[in-house]
């Protein structure tokens, strides 16, 4: 008798060994990819904990220094004997008193260090000199410089351009802008004698400059001397003629001395920065170069400065938005930890407090900790959402980053800025906030 095939159901189904293996290689590989994954993961997060508990603030590490070198200059007379040490020891004194704040006995070990100094060395001078400029003794540190001659050296080179930079800031902090920009001069001079120059040192050393010109143009501004402001931007302008700052103070100063030059002053600045200018001012430039020229005859150019008053007000109110039409401000900011990392929200309200209605209204929000980490952009009033002058309730936007925070110690370095724009050719900064960690909810 035939028997008949057992029936392979799902109770009595026996699966072949290759399939079994496989099923528990694929299990397997599976748990040892997530425990990989969970594992990299705390151990990144418990590495930058480490890190920041490892690094102190540059501030408090600079306040150790100080008490660590107070105790060692108190302890002992470190300058005693000091004659019959090396330059290299006098220098490592010298520090240990600049680092306790005891400049004058800094400047006693330096100018031993010097003394003792190799021909051809400079470390000891430029110790010596930072020394001097915290006693603010100027001239005994150009005896300093004067007395090392001329020569074709890099080093020597080198040394004179960082001396006299630290003379010409040492002078800027103490609002003695014409004698730093001396100093900044005869910086540049020797560092344009290298045959090989950085670009981006050449312009530090002309931003210094003309910082110091701006500065000096605003005290003649403060005193009534605007033909002397006037003369002192002029030189700032010839350094860099591009600057902004220097072209804007320029149209201001000459609103009154000089209207139209003024008016191409502010010509180049609207199609630059349009968003930036004081449009009181360059219409005021504008009617009096247009009564100006109605006084020579020439009907043509008043009637253009006429018709550009007009023109600005239009544009005013159609394309660029002031720092002061919109109040913006921070309702909450949310720090949600999920797993191992932080992520953060804000909530920001925006009123109209222009003298117009404004429907077409954007924001852009920057999250940066120098270098740009995103960028989100959203509507602040619309056709539907209106931010009437004067009225209503403010409008409330959520802005939500994608940036994954590591550890609470790196939100610190991160901060939010906001650009609001009618047209985004001309985006207004509006606010610029650190990110407050309030409350921090966790969850899984």
């Amino acid at each position: 008798m035939i028997k008949e095939k057992e029936k392979i159901t799902k109770y009595n189904y026996k699966k072949p060994k290759s399939k079994v293996f496989l099923e528990y290689f694929r299990t397997f590989f599976v748990s040892f990819i997530i425990a990989v994954i969970i594992t990299s993961a705390l151990a990144l997060h418990a590495r930058n904990e480490m890190l920041n508990n490892l690094y102190i603030d540059s501030q408090e590490q600079s306040q150790m220094d100080k008490e660590t070198a107070l105790k060692l200059v108190l302890q002992q007379d470190l300058l005693k004997d000091i004659n019959k040490k090396s330059a290299s020891v006098c220098i490592h004194v010298g520090d240990l008193y600049m680092s306790a704040g005891d400049y004058k006995d800094a400047k006693l070990a330096y100018e031993i260090a010097v003394q003792k100094s190799s021909i051809g060395s400079y470390k000891a001078h430029y110790k010596l000199l930072l020394a001097l400029m915290e006693l603010e003794e100027f001239d005994k540190a150009f005896a300093l410089l004067d007395n090392i001659k001329d020569k074709p050296s890099k080093k020597l080179l080198n040394f004179k351009t960082r001396a006299y930079i630290v003379i010409g800031d040492k002078y800027y902090s103490l609002s003695k802008f014409l004698s730093a920009v001396k100093s900044y001069k005869k910086a540049d001079h020797y560092y344009s004698r290298f045959s090989k120059t950085d670009k981006n040192i050449v312009k530090g050393l002309k931003t210094r400059i003309v910082n110091s010109y701006v500065n000096v143009a605003d005290l003649m501004v403060k005193a009534g001397r605007n033909t002397d402001a006037l003369r002192y931007l002029k030189k700032a302008e010839s350094y860099l003629p591009e600057d902004i700052t220097v072209k804007y103070k320029l149209a201001i100063v000459l609103s009154d001395l000089d209207p139209e030059k003024s008016v191409e002053y502010f010509e180049k600045l609207f199609e630059e920065v349009p968003q930036d200018i004081d449009y009181a001012v360059y219409c005021r430039a504008l009617m009096k170069a247009a009564n100006i020229a109605d006084l020579d005859g020439r009907t043509s150019k008043a009637k253009y400065y006429r018709y550009k008053i007009h023109s600005l007000d239009l544009f005013l109110n159609r394309k660029v938005l002031y720092k002061n039409d919109i109040d913006v401000a921070i309702q909450s900011i949310k720090i949600k930890k999920n797993l191992f990392v932080y992520k953060v929200s804000a909530d920001y309200t925006f009123e109209n407090v222009s003298n117009i209605d404004l429907i077409n209204l954007y924001g852009d929000f920057e999250l940066t900790n120098g270098k740009t980490k995103q960028i989100i952009t959203k509507p602040v009033a619309s056709k539907d959402k209106p931010l009437y002058m004067y009225e209503g309730e403010p409008n409330k936007i959520n802005v939500r980053f994608d940036k994954k925070f590591w550890t609470k110690k790196e939100l610190d370095d991160y901060i939010v800025i906001i650009r609001l724009y009618k047209d985004k050719r001309f985006k207004t900064e509006v606010l610029q906030h650190k990110i407050v960690k309030d409350k921090i909810k966790e969850t899984l």
